[in-house]
């Protein structure tokens, strides 16, 4: 790993780390052993990619924890994968300053609620709110 950028265990106690320059997050157990990747593409792979694409992760708040969170500052998009295979769901954002885009989409946290918080750094400076719609 490059930069390890964040760690978050899931209800099962399986241990995810962010490999921001990766471009990927490594599942681990508790004990260290590896369990797989998951692939977060930056759409950028026949060049080196300093800012890579794994800086944050979150999981939804319901019992099973369906959805992972990740964001990507390298895109400056959120990817929302299907917890159990990975698989990515949906994504969105863009680079931007207006509502709903990104510059340096860094940190994101959900509440009780489901509500996704997402924190912008360095030059981004700012907290967006996005609810859950079905």
């Amino acid at each position: 790993m490059g930069v390890v950028h964040c760690v978050v265990m899931d209800n099962s106690g399986l241990v995810y780390v962010c490999d921001r320059q990766g471009n990927r997050i490594q599942v681990f157990d508790k004990m260290g052993n590896f369990k797989k990747s998951i692939w977060i593409k930056s759409g950028h792979e026949e060049t080196p990619d300093s800012w890579g694409t794994a800086w944050w992760m979150r999981f939804s708040r319901d019992p099973a924890q369906k959805f992972m969170y990740v964001a990507d500052g390298r895109n400056e998009l959120v990817h929302i994968l299907d917890h159990e295979s990975g698989a990515e769901i949906t994504k969105f954002g863009r680079p931007g300053h207006q509502i709903g885009e990104f510059t340096h989409c860094h940190t994101m946290d959900v509440d009780s609620k489901g509500n996704l918080y997402i924190a912008e750094t360095d030059i981004g400076r700012r907290v967006q709110k996005f609810k859950l719609v079905r």
